[in-house]
């Protein structure tokens, strides 16, 4: 069971999120002709504008579910960029903190709640003015992706996540 289970066509992240799985990226870590399926590869739209468009649906379960498979897993889920860096993101923050790296953690796939550690810098006036290290994040995916209110144009290419500079409001931390 999956915490996105029955929620295809509903909204599931703010109007900044569109998620795409990409296998046809050229040289793309994830790149391929065809899935573990034999099923030829092709863009699929995740989510889009925040709408949960496709499930990820493997021959075995489509057949289980009564749905087509689309493929059996991700490849390259990019995300559709903003207009701004992660520098531009960053000037214009208050207060904020600049997540630079996870130190484990966990999810819940049937409820989608999280906790995650991480390291990073506090932003006050556009400024990193500290370190901060072994902080902690928790919640849940659908309400952090609701608080997604900003993706940056510089998504890190050097992984099958493509992802930008992703701004998001009401986030709660703690730790030190």
């Amino acid at each position: 069971q999956s915490f996105l289970e029955g929620k295809q066509g509903q909204r599931i992240g703010s109007e900044n999120l569109t998620l795409i799985d990409d296998p046809t990226i050229i040289r793309g870590m994830g790149s391929r002709y065809y899935d573990g399926d034999g099923i030829s590869a092709k863009k699929l739209v995740i989510v889009e504008n925040g709408i949960l468009k496709n499930y990820y649906v493997d021959v075995y379960y489509g057949r289980k579910l009564g749905m087509n498979p689309t493929t059996g897993g991700s490849s390259n889920i990019t995300f559709k960029t903003g207009t701004r860096s992660g520098a531009e993101m960053e000037a214009d923050l208050d207060r904020g903190i600049l997540v630079t790296s996870f130190i484990g953690g966990n999810a819940n796939s049937t409820t989608g709640d999280y906790s995650l550690g991480i390291s990073g810098w506090l932003i006050e006036n556009g400024k990193r003015v500290q370190p901060v290290n072994e902080m902690n994040i928790s919640g849940n995916f659908i309400e952090l992706f609701e608080n997604l209110s900003e993706t940056g144009n510089d998504p890190y290419t050097y992984s099958s996540l493509r992802a930008p500079t992703l701004l998001f409001d009401g986030i709660s931390f703690a730790g030190a």
